[in-house]
């Protein structure tokens, strides 16, 4: 056999592999910097699992660029993003695609960056998506503060629809139902209140009542001090007869 036909087979050969790191290749301006996190420095904003992240923002951009995202969503609820790329990203239905909002290309590279998958087109319809982390939450009542310390994170997503658990490390649970645009918070007699929500990316701030309940996933701050300990379980154990 020539060498002409051998390099010919050889070439041919690669071609698979080339198109398909192609396929997985991020568009200038688009970055990596670590499993699960996704960075446009065209927009000067980072994206993870959850949305938009104000913390990796900071953490790659400074402090303006987060400063600037935090504003953008204290004006929407939604945590679905689109970046410079034109790629579009539901974090409900953990799927980026590269036709933007037309939804029809799934950006696999993308969705394996950022959700460790191929994307809605392998879940089950109605399938519940959940996420767990560790997290620092602070509860206040009428502005003084009762508990400040560590908690454990749960969002669970399924038919676009967001339910976020919050549990304290005093054992007080709090369970946040989408219901259409808002959310709700039940109490222990079967009655519900409303809840204002606002996502600031790694930070989510629930009001209800005269209460101020402010979560925020470990990783985005060091652990504070953890103060008025002794009054935060005294009005827990109020606080779990209500909502629990």
């Amino acid at each position: 056999m020539s060498r002409r036909h051998v390099a010919a087979r050889l070439a041919a050969a690669c071609l698979p592999v080339i198109a398909t790191s192609a396929a997985l290749a991020q568009p200038v301006g688009i970055t990596y910097p670590r499993q699960g996190t996704v960075c446009d420095s065209v927009g000067r904003a980072c994206y993870d699992s959850y949305g938009p992240s104000v913390a990796i923002t900071e953490e790659v951009f400074g402090q303006r660029a987060a400063n600037q995202l935090s504003r953008n969503l204290s004006q929407s609820n939604s945590r679905d993003f689109r970046l410079s790329s034109g790629q579009a990203c539901s974090v409900a239905r953990r799927t980026c695609w590269n036709d933007g909002w037309s939804a029809t290309r799934v950006a696999t590279g993308l969705t394996q960056q950022l959700f460790g998958g191929t994307g809605a087109g392998g879940m089950r319809p109605g399938q519940a998506q959940v996420s767990r982390d560790r997290g620092l939450c602070s509860l206040s009542r009428a502005g003084q503060r009762v508990f400040d310390g560590s908690c454990q994170l749960k969002q669970v997503m399924q038919g676009g629809l967001s339910r976020y658990e919050v549990r304290l490390e005093n054992g007080n649970r709090y369970v946040f139902e989408q219901q259409g645009s808002g959310f709700l918070i039940r109490d222990g007699f079967g009655g519900s209140w409303p809840v204002t929500f606002v996502d600031h990316g790694n930070t989510g701030i629930f009001r209800f009542g005269d209460y101020k309940l402010v979560a925020t996933q470990q990783n985005a701050m060091r652990p504070p001090a953890n103060r008025d300990a002794a009054l935060g379980n005294a009005l827990g154990n109020l606080l779990n007869s209500l909502f629990q």
